[in-house]
Parts: structure tokens; sequence; C-alpha cells
């Protein structure tokens, strides 16, 4: 038996475009009203919601899926993988003001723990542990909705002016 699975999503210039003029307050708010069906990303892999803390932390929800599995009868390590870089770069997107963003240049995830269409909602939390002028370091952390940790991640996000 073969399954299907379709998704739409709008075009992320009219995203990037809004964002870049808005400073953090306003980015809060932004990521906070958005739907998910216009995050291109997000809809792809399935995220149910995005919340923003009123420190601008992001985090990301989703429940795995069959069409997350791997040939190993996992959910493929890569849906963490997005789940927390996500959540690490909207939590910088978030702090910064208008005229700047941020590139994620680099991200160490840890897998803990496999996921399954059993465990249930996971959500992705990004943390900020040091603001720079130039990069920004973030921390995130995937949990169920029990508090047990599946993934944990780290990154630098380059601040860019534009």
């Amino acid at each position: 038996m073969m399954n299907e699975r379709t998704f739409s999503w709008k075009s992320p210039d009219e995203v990037s475009q809004a964002l870049i003029k808005l400073d953090k307050e306003d980015r809060r708010k932004f990521f906070s009203e958005m739907k998910i069906q216009d995050v291109p990303i997000g809809s792809l892999m399935g995220f149910t919601k995005i919340k923003i803390d009123k420190d601008g932390h992001a985090s990301f929800f989703c429940i795995p899926e069959e069409y997350h599995y791997n040939p190993m009868g996992s959910v493929h390590g890569g849906l963490a993988a997005t789940m927390l870089d996500s959540c690490n770069s909207i939590s910088a997107q978030c702090n910064l003001d208008k005229d700047f963003i941020s590139l994620t240049t680099d991200i160490r995830v840890n897998y803990l723990r496999p996921l399954s269409t059993s465990t249930g909602e996971v959500v992705a939390k990004g943390r900020i542990e040091k603001m720079g002028r130039k990069v920004i370091f973030v921390c995130g952390e995937l949990t169920d909705n029990e508090g047990k940790v599946y993934a944990t991640a780290s990154s630098t996000e380059l601040v860019i002016q534009v």
C-alpha cells in the first residue's frame, strides 16, 4: 500500500521582507501570530504551531508521523534537527532589531533517544545563551509532553545587517 501526503505554503519572500523591517518586539508578535502554513519548512515537516515567550524564545511543536520515518523504523533524525534549528534560529531573530537578521553558521545535535509515532507531541524550545553584536549562541531542547528529553542542540547564529 502506498501512502500520500500533500502540503501547501506561501511565498517565503513575503515573510522575509516583512521580518527585516520589524524591531524585536514586533518580531515576537509577528512569529506568535504566524500561521505554520506560512513557513514552508514547517508545512513540509508537519509542524503544528509556534509559540514565542516574553523573552523572545521560540518553541516549535510537532507530532511525529509515519512520513517522518527512516528505513530503520524510527523517526529520521532530520525532524529533530530541523525543529531544533528552527527554534534556535527564530529565538535569535526575535532578539534582533530591524535591519538585522541572523543565519545559522553551525549546529550540533545530540540525539538522546528515538522518536516514534507513539511518542506523541514533541516541542523544541530555544534559549539564548549569549547575545553578541556579531554572533548569538543558542541552545535548544526537544522534549515530549512529560518533559522527557529526546535531543538537544547548540548553534551559532551570525548577525547580519541588511
